[in-house]
């Protein structure tokens, strides 16, 4: 018999990535003991399309780092793209890094033909989405801008007594390189 169903579409698992990113959103509150929430702003792309950034924000100080943002096609949550934020150290503080040898200059010089480029951030199903949502999360960039600003000096103490929310602006262009 001929299996004509799509592999891995489950039509009891619907949800958007907003509403992935809100069940995230509570067990980070619960995780940390109500100290970090995850604020989810609504944006548009420098292309038109819908973006969700997420900041990650120390609730006693109120201070806020921007760590991703997810970008889809308006009214059409999936294929959705997580962008990671550029992590934007210096070699000397990257467990790894890529230095360019000579064999690098010489195919550069010649021309370089084109290639196919994997997006291994793009999302076809919430079962997918959620998978790369973990190891997002789990990026040591991700990680050392929390515990950052966990351990950072409270300098918004005028801003907390306010009330307010410093949100970074952080732009996030979908444009970016696919890895």
């Amino acid at each position: 018999m001929n299996q004509f169903w799509p592999y891995d579409l489950n039509l009891d698992d619907t949800s958007s990535p907003h509403e992935i990113l809100c069940d995230a959103k509570e067990e980070w509150a619960e995780q940390s003991g109500g100290l970090l929430d995850l604020v989810i702003q609504e944006a548009e792309s420098t292309s038109g399309h819908d973006m969700l950034i997420v900041h990650a924000k120390h609730v006693p100080s109120n201070r806020t780092v921007t760590l991703f943002s997810v970008v889809h096609r308006s009214d059409t949550p999936y294929p959705a793209r997580i962008q990671p934020r550029d992590d934007e150290l210096p070699d000397l503080f990257k467990k790894s890094y890529y230095r360019p040898g000579i064999g690098d200059m010489s195919a550069a010089l010649g021309g370089v033909a084109g290639r196919q480029v994997e997006n291994k951030w793009v999302c076809d199903t919430p079962a997918e989405f959620r998978s790369k949502l973990s190891k997002v999360f789990d990026l040591g960039v991700l990680k050392s801008e929390v515990l950052s600003l966990m351990a950072g000096k409270d300098t918004s103490e005028e801003n907390a007594a306010k009330g307010e929310t410093q949100i970074d602006n952080a732009s996030s262009d979908e444009d970016q390189t696919a890895e």
